[in-house]
């Protein structure tokens, strides 16, 4: 393999579970899978002790119970995700998609890039069950750890609205789209101000994927906001309908449903804590796993 080739492979995440390997270099059995010599050796060095390659062994263990739970549960990477691995990896190694796809290892570079992906995705979908109530006491502790040395207050926007991207020209073939599209959100603010459900009317006809919650946002980071929202907001008060303006995705009308200031050392520190106890959570249960599973491990051979 070329010198190249090993820093591709160096990009993924190489899970070697090879059960083409000499029977001597066996090292574990997890249920019906053969963990191998092979699957640590290039994490040893000659001054490593037999406490660190069992650290190893256990990493591997773990990553085969991990691997043999997503093929129970169904855990699939997307095809975009996986594509878009490919096209990191290849931009990386300054090889084209198609100079990438014709290497030996292309079969087994999607293996691993599968098993990465499919990996996050049990973690993303176990620490889901986690219990991410934080106290009181919990978040007092943490700043208490990391003060906030700015007191610094962000702002955020929540608002509704009505996105038009498109719109039939068959009747009106003399008007550019932009044209008809600015006329159509002119019309529905008329019928909003003469009391017509800005939710309903949002249902009917955004474009935007709100339209579901009858065009309401989330709460919105508004310097995250692009320039052209930034600018509208600026001009509204709440509950005030805006002219129709144009984005990079279409046309929209706004309104403000509501703003408050945040403290985004706090929501940093919350975030963290939280992370911290999805974390936990799935290592607990990764050793659940292991409660439940066939283990050997022939360590007289490391």
């Amino acid at each position: 393999m070329t010198r190249k080739i090993k820093y591709l492979l160096s990009l993924v995440f190489v899970l070697s579970l090879n059960t083409l390997a000499v029977p001597n270099s066996i090292i574990a059995i997890v249920n019906d899978e053969l963990i191998t010599f092979d699957a640590i050796s290039q994490n040893i060095k000659p001054n490593s002790t037999k406490a660190y390659k069992m650290q190893l062994v256990d990493r591997q263990i773990d990553l085969a119970l991990q691997l043999q739970e997503i093929k129970k549960i169904g855990i699939e990477p997307t095809v975009a995700s996986i594509n878009y691995s490919l096209s990191d990896i290849a931009s990386k190694n300054k090889l084209t998609l198609a100079q990438l796809q014709s290497l030996d290892q292309f079969d087994e570079i999607i293996q691993d890039i599968t098993d990465q992906l499919s990996l996050i995705g049990l973690k993303q979908f176990i620490a889901q069950k986690a219990d991410t109530h934080l106290t009181a006491a919990e978040i007092e502790a943490a700043l208490a750890k990391n003060p906030n040395g700015s007191n610094d207050l962000k702002k955020q926007v929540k608002i509704a609205q009505i996105a038009i991207s498109s719109i039939d020209q068959t009747n009106s073939l003399l008007q550019s789209q932009d044209e008809l599209i600015k006329q159509f959100l002119i019309d529905l603010s008329h019928k909003i101000k003469k009391g017509a459900s800005f939710s309903d009317l949002a249902k009917l006809h955004s474009q935007d994927p709100s339209y579901k919650d009858g065009g309401e946002s989330g709460w919105l980071m508004i310097d995250d906001l692009p320039p052209v929202f930034k600018k509208e907001i600026d001009k509204l008060s709440k509950g005030i309908l805006s002219k129709p303006f144009k984005a990079d995705k279409g046309w929209l009308i706004i309104k403000i449903i509501d703003t408050r200031k945040i403290d985004i050392h706090i929501r940093i520190i919350k975030a963290k804590l939280i992370k911290a106890k999805q974390n936990t959570y799935f290592k607990d249960w990764v050793k659940t796993l292991r409660e439940d599973a066939y283990i050997e491990i022939f360590d007289h051979k490391l």
